[in-house]
């Protein structure tokens, strides 16, 4: 009989109902500031913010693949049969090869799929509760992963920044683009792209953007019978008060949650201002 479990990775920590999940398990990624080099899971939100203010060097890196392996023989010795690994993207970071060359390494019969979606954060963490949904159903492993491969299969994630600094600091953005968008108050829209994040968009104001935002759902809403969303301020609550009657009236059937912060590893990239969404589909 199949006994499932679920790792994912830190990054995708931004909401509380998947966190007390007894299958699940996290391989946390490192945050290092100044000197110290913390896990993530050990930095609070509020710890994270001071930081971004007072720190003169932050860097982050990936779950090396022996805490990987420690994680696999954890749930060996739990009695779990099938272990489905999540990760943020392979192209922002060495997290899914490091969860692969753990795999590499078992020397006992765990069955593991590593599956890296092209997104992350609160993209990732959308799907999850709809992955524990579907192990508590009971669904056998090869089942799961269909639902997985589908769920993910036409991700977004788009958001506009305050500070276009930290995009640049993190080596996601040129210092022409990154000081122009902030000296001159440009709203960028980011989105991810083949798993990439891309500087796609720069409106003059943050309702253009949430009109793109907004449009990009009804573009779901056209297209899939289940669509769900994932609104994320960051320090703007006035736009999720904003996105919340919007969908109220336009997309009342769309299945939607208010995320209101990211982890540390993605603050020293992104910051701590801004909003945007993420959305996942399935027929």
């Amino acid at each position: 009989m199949e006994k499932i479990g679920l790792l994912i990775d830190s990054t995708s920590l931004t909401r509380e109902d998947i966190q007390k999940t007894s299958f699940l398990k996290v391989a946390s990624l490192k945050v290092r500031i100044d000197e110290k080099e913390f896990n993530e899971i050990d930095i609070s939100y509020e710890q994270m913010n001071q930081h971004l203010k007072t720190a003169k060097k932050l860097l982050t890196s990936q779950p090396s693949p022996g805490e990987f392996l420690d994680l696999y023989k954890s749930f060996w010795s739990e009695g779990y049969t099938h272990i489905l690994v999540i990760t943020l993207s392979e192209k922002l970071s060495g997290t899914f090869q490091s969860a692969l060359i753990a795999k590499s390494m078992l020397d006992f019969p765990l069955e593991i799929r590593v599956y890296a979606p092209q997104t992350a954060s609160f993209g990732v963490a959308l799907g999850i509760p709809k992955i524990i949904q579907s192990i508590e159903q009971g669904l056998s492993f090869d089942t799961l992963m269909d639902r997985v491969h589908k769920l993910y299969e036409h991700p977004t994630v788009m958001f506009t920044l305050s500070n276009l600094m930290h995009l640049f600091r993190g080596g996601r953005l040129n210092l022409v683009s990154a000081f122009l968008g902030t000296v001159l108050r440009i709203k960028p829209i980011v989105e991810m792209i083949h798993g990439k994040l891309e500087l796609t968009r720069k409106e003059r104001t943050n309702i253009a953007c949430f009109e793109y935002f907004t449009a990009k759902i009804d573009e779901y809403v056209k297209n899939y019978q289940h669509v769900y969303v994932d609104f994320i301020d960051l320090n703007h609550p006035e736009w999720a008060t904003r996105f919340q009657d919007y969908m109220k009236e336009k997309h009342p059937q769309v299945e939607c949650h208010f995320t209101h912060q990211i982890t540390p590893v993605f603050s020293v990239h992104l910051g701590d201002q801004g909003f945007g969404i993420a959305v996942l589909s399935e027929n």
